[in-house]
């Protein structure tokens, strides 16, 4: 048999396996075959577009063997606009996917037996209307606007009538936004030349239905100003900011860094559970407000506290789960390294009456370092980190803590898999649970528990 496959080879290819990114995955000549809009179980006629020493990535022409699992995707831009990639899976079946994907994960990563400890089936969501917040592109054709998800790897802007993952009354406000850029004649940017006012509108919406919005504009124009406080009127509408975003490289933040309050209130307030929290345009929060909770009690369990315990909140954020847990806690000490979410967890924690927990601005790592090394002692250490996962020096520290329990929430099992190949040197995994944070998705969130040995 030929090992020397390329562009344009036609095949028929057996689907074993989910990727992370939600394309179906075979064997071909011993590399692996990834096929986008394939499920496992499927036999598929293929066509190469890539190949690389490593891997192949092929184009399905046809399905010879259809799963079951199989359905129609509901929303009409899906496989264009790049945000879903499993919306043609049957829900149910695709949480035990996401289950696998974590099996998968251990067991290439790890020499742990996924068997010697328990992996719990994925924790649900509601399938749709999860995402309380968007950013969305704008595009002005013909006098008409219309806000766009940019297609992947690409700068082509996809119209987005309603999204069928966002808050529907993030989707009534894009519209109404629409129609008041096109009554008023807003300047919208154009990658075509660069240039335009209006880039892009993000908009939070908290339990309640309060909704925040940021204008992220390339130049400023009095007329944004006037847009905002007819932005401002809208139903659900509390408050309105602008942001100038000038950056036009791919994959940048979208909201701007000069943020400017406009009209309204500053701020929603979520709650999770008792606790009520301080959102900002540029605060990071989970965008899944109802797992955020599940989550939020998951951990709490799994601490398993009796308010005799010094917590330690890693990369702690907003105070999202320092918070939930300190009422259960003797103290909570929270370390994160961005200022501003630093300072915002120190006002939620006064908002909500909390005087067991204060929050620390630094590097994760050289602060846990620093405070073993002067004598700080923590019973239970939960870890928040961002994909990328703990890095070596931040690991050492943790163990050099010999807190007796870890609990580590990752949203990328692989990460999670390739910390827990170390940590499980120390440590006792005795538990994983996977969460379902963002359905039409391959993402997958897990709670880990870590008993020391």
């Amino acid at each position: 048999m030929k090992n020397n496959n390329k562009v344009g080879d036609e095949f028929i290819l057996d689907i074993k396996r989910l990727g992370i990114n939600g394309e179906g995955i075979g064997f071909y000549n011993k590399k692996a075959v990834f096929v986008d809009n394939a499920i496992p179980g499927e036999g598929v006629n293929v066509k190469v577009s890539e190949v690389t020493e490593k891997l192949i990535k092929a184009n399905m022409i046809e399905i010879k063997n259809k799963s079951e699992n199989r359905v129609a995707p509901i929303c009409p831009k899906y496989g264009i606009c790049g945000g879903c990639n499993t919306m043609h899976i049957k829900y149910d079946y695709m949480l035990k996917l996401k289950k696998e994907i974590v099996v998968e994960a251990i067991t290439r990563y790890t020499k742990l037996n996924p068997k010697s400890f328990e992996i719990k089936d994925t924790i649900p969501s509601n399938n749709y209307n999860y995402r309380n917040r968007s950013q969305l592109g704008l595009r002005f054709d013909d006098g008409k606007a219309s806000l766009c998800m940019t297609k992947a790897n690409s700068n082509i802007m996809i119209s987005i009538d309603d999204c069928y993952v966002q808050n529907e009354i993030i989707n009534r406000i894009n519209h109404n936004i629409c129609k008041l850029i096109e009554d008023n004649n807003i300047s919208v940017f154009s990658y075509k030349n660069n240039k335009g006012v209006l880039r892009y509108v993000t908009i939070r919406v908290n339990k309640k239905g309060d909704a925040l919005v940021d204008l992220v504009i390339y130049d400023d124009d009095k007329n944004i100003d006037i847009l905002a406080s007819k932005i401002n009127k809208l139903d659900n509408v509390i408050g309105v900011y602008k942001s100038v975003n000038r950056s036009l490289k791919s994959g940048s933040e979208i909201v701007g860094e000069e943020l400017t309050h406009l009209c309204g209130k500053e701020y929603i307030i979520e709650e999770i559970g008792k606790i009520k929290y301080m959102i900002y345009p540029d605060t990071f929060f989970q965008l899944n407000t109802l797992q955020a909770e599940k989550m939020a009690e998951i951990v709490l369990k799994n601490c398993k506290l009796s308010f005799k315990e010094r917590v330690l909140d890693a990369y702690s954020g907003i105070g999202f789960l320092g918070l939930y847990l300190a009422h259960n806690s003797k103290e909570v000490v929270g370390i994160e390294y961005n200022a501003n979410s630093v300072k915002l967890a120190n006002m939620n924690a006064n908002m909500n009456k909390i005087n067991n927990a204060k929050f620390y601005q630094g590097d994760s790592s050289e602060l846990l370092k620093k405070m073993i090394d002067d004598g700080d002692t923590f019973d239970v250490i939960v870890v928040d980190q961002p994909r990328t996962g703990l890095d070596q020096k931040f690991m050492d520290a943790l163990i050099k803590a010999n807190a007796k329990r870890i609990v580590y929430v990752s949203c990328n099992p692989a990460t999670l898999a390739k910390n827990l190949s170390f940590l499980s040197n120390y440590y006792n995994v005795n538990s994983i649970t996977p969460m379902d944070f963002f359905p039409n998705t391959a993402l997958v969130e897990s709670v880990a528990v870590l008993n020391r040995k």
